[in-house]
């Protein structure tokens, strides 16, 4: 019986313990994915709104410019906001509605160029993309804060 015991325990012990071992070290290990370059998401945005709008040639050539000039915008943002965080850099509100203010004026602006290229039907299902990944993302945002 004691033998018994006693190998049960191990057993529990060994396993507890690989569990451990097998487990995230953090909370960036635990859901990240690797980040794609901005090529590739330009190409995956690109690829998604051609299946999803059925973009023809000339509108992908015509599209593709305006995603690669959008992504570096984001990107430039996302640097900034990196650098301030790494910085310990608190923003004041006004320049939170600045940076707000900006980014809305940029996607306004896309926006526009978008849909001089699509027909009506393609932009009204392309702002249901937008929508519908902005519900993902303040999703996603709720999922973060309630870690």
């Amino acid at each position: 019986m004691k033998n018994l015991f006693i190998a049960v325990l191990l057993l529990v012990g060994v396993s507890n313990y690989s569990q451990e071992a097998n487990a995230p070290k953090n909370k960036k290990e635990k859901g990240s994915k690797e980040m794609k370059s901005p090529e590739q998401r330009n190409e995956a945005m690109l690829a998604k709104m051609t299946t999803e709008l059925n973009l023809d040639a000339k509108q992908q050539a015509q599209i593709k410019p305006i995603i690669a000039e959008q992504s570096v915008k984001m990107d430039a943002m996302r640097a900034q906001m990196k650098a301030n965080k790494e910085n310990n850099v608190e923003l004041s509100d006004a320049d939170k509605k600045e940076m707000r203010k900006k980014r809305m004026a940029d996607k306004e602006a896309t926006d526009n160029k978008i849909k001089a290229i699509l027909t009506p039907d393609q932009f009204v299902k392309y702002q249901a993309m937008q929508e519908a990944g902005k519900a993902k993302m303040q999703d996603l945002q709720k999922q973060k804060a309630g870690e």
